[in-house]
């Protein structure tokens, strides 16, 4: 696949994965990330928010033994700037910092540093006042951030934008404003990588997983590049796998045939 794979299995907002933090069930965490690992995840994320002001322990602690004993990248998944410059000085380029909002505080003391750490970075485009709602304001604050990072020495193709998919069942126009966005921002930067959270797609709604995978074959041809998203969901893996064909980024179905060809008697 094309389409950079970010496991979002390891979530304390999950009420079992919360268990396994206040456990400090490091091997439980750690069977989770490997059923990711293996079912193709690029990046595990880790979010021990609810773990409140046990967070960064917590989240360090984990995210360190996925990357020692798993091998494979973390992406560190916290709404506290502080914490995602801590963790850019401790994994550099192993990991992701998931994410930064492209707000005046954050563009004077926090971008500069991270975009020097090496580590990959997930702008969301959302201010001081919100998600805008139009999609050339997004491209707006993804102008100014990527500026920003290029000055300090960020690659493009360590800069993730999230054009903010929002929940359906609350805001039906935001999704197509977030399409809107993408095309505007591939245009502009083809080598960052758009990106998204896919759950948020379908929160609140039945048939979540259907919603999910509908989305995300939508999102293809727009250019997202990288998805947090259920890895283990075979269906979406399947749908991703087609919209990749049928956009034109799996040139003669090798990616395609490839999966199909590894499922064995499966299908």
């Amino acid at each position: 696949m094309n389409t950079i794979l970010i496991g979002e299995g390891i979530n304390s907002s999950n009420k079992r994965v919360r268990a396994l933090f206040e456990a400090e069930d490091i091997d439980g965490l750690l069977e989770l990330a490997a059923t990711q690992v293996d079912c193709g995840a690029d990046y595990i994320d880790v979010n021990a928010s609810m773990m409140m002001s046990g967070e960064k322990e917590a989240l360090f602690k984990v995210a360190g033994e996925i990357i020692n004993r798993q091998g494979v990248n973390v992406s560190i998944d916290s709404a506290d700037p502080d914490l995602l410059i801590s963790a850019a000085g401790l994994y550099g380029e192993r990991c992701l910092l998931n994410s930064f909002a492209c707000t005046d505080e954050v563009f004077e003391r926090y971008l500069p540093e991270a975009s020097a750490s090496g580590a990959g970075i997930i702008v969301m485009l959302k201010n001081d006042r919100g998600v805008p709602s139009e999609a050339e304001a997004r491209a707006i604050l993804a102008e100014k951030a990527v500026s920003l990072m290029r000055k300090n020495g960020m690659p493009d193709e360590k800069i993730f934008i999230d054009p903010v998919f929002s929940p359906l069942a609350t805001d039906i126009s935001g999704l197509e404003t977030a399409l809107e966005t993408m095309d505007l921002v591939a245009r502009l930067y083809p080598d960052c990588r758009l990106t998204g959270g896919l759950s948020n797609v379908s929160y609140g709604l039945p048939m979540r997983r259907l919603v999910n995978r509908t989305f995300l074959a939508m999102a293809i041809p727009h250019g997202l590049a990288a998805v947090i998203c259920d890895v283990t969901d075979r269906a979406l893996i399947e749908a991703l796998v087609a919209s990749e064909a049928l956009s034109g980024f799996d040139k003669g179905c090798r990616n395609l045939l490839k999966h199909y060809r590894g499922q064995g008697s499966r299908r």
